[in-house]
C-alpha cells in the first residue's frame, strides 16, 4: 500500500478516535438516505455524512464551570471588558466577532506585533490543542497567556484579579468559594505584576497561591463563554441535511475534489480539523518558528495544564505521554475550513492572503518543497494537480462551509 494511503487511514482512524473519545458518539451517518443528486455517488454521500453536523460539545473536566451558564454570562462580560488591561485592551479587541473572531490582520498588533495570526475562537470548545502550536490544552489555559503577554493585553494576574474582584467580586463569589482570607487580602495586593516580577515574586507563597486559585476561576469562566461561540449550519451541513437547494453545484464537486486529493487526510471530522500537528512548508516568516516542537516541552512544564494543580477533576489529556520528536519541528494544528470566509489571512504566520493562494501553496509546495523551510514537509502531502475549474469548484466548497453564526453570544454583552 502506498505510504500516503497507510497515513491518510492511520491519521482517518486517530481522527475519528479522538472525536468519538471527546463527544462520546460515533462517526457513523445516522441516516441511509440515498444521495440528493446525481453529483456525488453513494460513497461520497456517505462520507459527506461524517463531516456534518457539528457533534454536542465535548465536556472539558478539568473546568467544573465550563457548562455553567452563570459562569459563561460572567465570561461574556469579561471577554469584552477593556479595563482588563491597563493599556484597554479586551480579548475582544483581537478576536473581532464580525471578522469571525480573528482580527483580519496577517499578525496581531496591539502593544507590539507578534509573530503568529490570530485564531478564531469559533467552535474551540471542541479542541484538544489550544493556539497554533498545541501549547494549552484547555480553553482556560490558554487564556492567560494573553493577558500576561507584553505584546498583547500588556496586563498581569494582580491586575485582573483586583479589577475582576472591583467590578464582578459579587459574581465571582457566587460561583465558587474563593480562598481563606481573601476578602481582606485582595484590596491589599499591589496593583499589578506576575510571576518574574518583583510585586508577585515578595508576596508570601500562601498569598501567590491565592492569586493564582482566584485568577483561574476567573479564567474558567472566560472559558465558558467561548464554549458558546459555535458555528452556525452552513449551506454544507443544510444540503447535507436534506435542503437541495443549499449547495450549488459547483460547491458539490469541489467536495468531490477534496475528497479525491486526500484533504481529508488531515481536515476530518465535522471541525474539518484532525486536531493534530503537521509542517505545511509556509515560508519563515516573520521568523523561523518551531512550532509544536518548542511548544510541547512548555506545555509539559505548565502548571496550569490539564494535569496540573489548577485543573479541576481527572485529567483531560496527559501531555507527559507525548514524546518531542524531530518531525514536530515546524509542525502547527491543522486549522478548521469552516468560517474561511471571514477569517482571512490564513496559516499560522498569516503569509497566504486568500483561499485561491492556499490553493497554489499546496499545488507548489507539493511539488518541490521550499530549501528554505524549517523541518520537513509533512509525508502524508503528495504532488496536487488541479485545473483552473477544479480550483474555482474547491473555493465554492470551501466557501460553503462558513455559517452565519450570529447569536447573543457575538454580540457585545449587556451592562452588568
Amino acid at each position: 500500500m502506498p505510504t500516503r494511503q497507510i497515513l491518510r487511514s492511520l491519521l482517518g482512524t486517530l481522527g475519528l478516535l479522538a472525536l468519538c473519545c471527546l463527544e462520546g458518539t460515533t462517526q457513523t451517518p445516522t441516516s441511509s438516505a440515498a444521495p440528493l443528486n446525481t453529483v456525488w455517488s453513494a460513497d461520497e454521500w456517505a462520507r459527506a455524512r461524517t463531516f456534518s453536523p457539528l457533534r454536542p460539545l465535548p465536556a472539558d473536566p478539568t473546568n467544573a464551570l465550563a457548562d455553567n451558564g452563570q459562569a459563561a454570562r460572567l465570561g461574556h462580560r469579561l471577554f469584552f471588558d477593556a479595563r482588563l488591561s491597563p493599556s484597554g485592551i479586551a480579548c475582544v479587541t483581537c478576536h473581532i466577532p464580525e471578522r469571525g473572531f480573528s482580527d483580519g490582520l496577517a499578525v496581531p498588533n496591539t502593544l507590539a506585533p507578534l509573530h503568529r495570526n490570530t485564531m478564531t475562537i469559533l467552535n474551540v470548545g471542541y479542541y484538544r490543542w489550544l493556539t497554533w502550536d498545541g501549547s494549552r490544552d484547555s480553553l482556560w489555559h490558554q487564556a492567560i497567556a494573553p493577558i500576561e503577554n507584553p505584546k498583547e493585553m500588556g496586563s498581569s494576574r494582580l491586575y485582573v484579579v483586583r479589577t475582576v474582584m472591583q467590578h464582578y467580586g459579587a459574581e465571582l463569589r457566587q460561583l465558587s468559594t474563593l480562598p481563606e482570607g481573601w476578602e481582606a487580602l485582595w484590596p491589599t495586593l499591589p496593583v499589578s505584576g506576575q510571576p518574574g516580577e518583583v510585586a508577585f515574586d515578595t508576596l508570601p507563597l500562601a498569598q501567590q497561591e491565592a492569586v493564582n486559585r482566584v485568577l483561574s476561576l476567573i479564567l474558567k469562566c472566560i472559558a465558558a463563554y467561548e464554549r458558546q461561540v459555535v458555528s452556525a449550519p452552513a449551506p454544507f451541513d443544510r444540503y447535507v441535511a436534506g435542503e437541495v437547494t443549499a449547495l450549488s453545484v459547483a460547491a458539490q464537486r469541489g467536495f468531490q475534489h477534496f475528497l479525491r486529493l486526500e484533504c481529508d487526510a488531515c481536515h476530518s471530522t465535522p471541525l474539518f480539523s484532525d486536531d493534530q500537528f503537521h509542517n505545511l512548508g509556509l515560508p519563515p516568516l516573520p521568523e523561523p518558528d518551531p512550532g509544536r516542537a518548542e511548544a510541547l516541552p512548555r506545555l509539559q512544564a505548565s502548571p496550569w495544564r490539564g494535569t496540573g494543580v489548577y485543573a479541576d477533576g481527572p485529567s483531560a489529556v496527559r501531555v507527559e505521554k507525548y514524546p518531542v520528536g524531530k518531525a514536530l519541528l515546524g509542525s502547527f494544528r491543522t486549522p478548521s475550513l469552516r468560517e474561511l470566509a471571514t477569517t482571512a489571512p490564513y496559516g499560522h504566520n498569516g503569509t497566504i492572503a486568500t483561499l485561491e493562494d492556499w490553493l497554489e501553496h499546496y499545488i507548489t509546495v507539493t511539488a518541490s518543497p521550499p530549501a528554505t523551510m524549517l523541518g520537513t514537509l509533512d509525508p502524508v502531502l503528495e504532488p496536487v494537480v488541479m485545473s483552473a475549474q477544479e480550483k474555482q469548484d474547491m473555493l465554492a466548497f470551501l466557501l460553503s462551509l462558513s455559517s452565519p453564526y450570529t447569536s447573543p453570544w457575538t454580540q457585545p454583552p449587556g451592562t452588568p
